[in-house]
């Protein structure tokens, strides 16, 4: 069980976005999407430039694929194991990886923290396939769990609250919310009901409905916490 935790904003960088220096000082997690920068012989270096960009914020490394909303080709999905070896083994290493549900991670929760992640672009699942994809993450030894659904109407969010009270303090970082327009709000008060990361751009909006990092601190400030 973890005690009272700190809530995190991961700012995402793309190739866009790193130039914007004072945006990137303010999130407490830098997600590195290897997916958006096309060129792979880059990879081995970025996790040590967003260290000097941001030495007190978590490094979480994403190659996201296609079919969950990223630039990675689907079929390219088994490369991924190698290539977080590769980036792990070179410069300022990383301090967690998303990998999507069902994917092996045996090997790569020995050098860095797994958060483990489900995308679904069509609705949000009920809270018993919550808990149940929670349940999987734990028996595998994530240390984070991360649902992204998408919501279709203003109560769409509602099982995500009740997933992230109930498993809050089960994992180490945990991220529950809805894209789209009707989601946007989830995007914070999910950290009022458990959660303790979501997820902010820095520069363009990377998924449907996601906030900017000066805006999800707004909506902080002002409403939920």
């Amino acid at each position: 069980m973890f005690q009272q935790k700190q809530k995190f904003i991961a700012g995402l960088i793309s190739p866009e976005v790193l130039a914007k220096t004072a945006i990137i000082e303010r999130c407490e997690v830098l997600e590195i999407r290897y997916d958006l920068f096309k060129d792979v012989a880059e990879w081995n270096g970025l996790s040590q430039k967003v260290s000097e960009l941001n030495p007190k914020a978590l490094r979480l490394g994403t190659i996201r694929l296609e079919m969950d909303g990223g630039k990675w080709e689907n079929d390219r999905a088994g490369e991924r194991n190698e290539l977080f070896e590769r980036i792990l083994n070179n410069g300022k290493t990383l301090d967690w990886i998303d990998m999507e549900r069902g994917v092996d991670f045996s090997q790569l929760k020995r050098r860095a923290k797994i958060i483990c992640s489900w995308h679904l672009f069509d609705r949000v699942p009920s809270e018993q396939e919550l808990c149940e994809f929670a349940e999987e993450c734990l028996k595998s030894g994530a240390c984070g769990c991360k649902v992204a659904a998408m919501a279709h109407s203003e109560n769409d969010a509602r099982p995500l609250y009740g997933f992230a009270k109930k498993y809050g303090e089960k994992f180490e970082l945990l991220s529950a919310f809805a894209m789209g327009e009707h989601g946007q709000e989830s995007r914070t008060r999910s950290l009022k009901e458990g959660a303790n990361l979501t997820y902010a751009s820095i520069g363009k909006a990377l998924a449907p409905g996601q906030l900017s990092v000066e805006d999800t601190f707004l909506y902080l400030s002002r409403k939920w916490i």
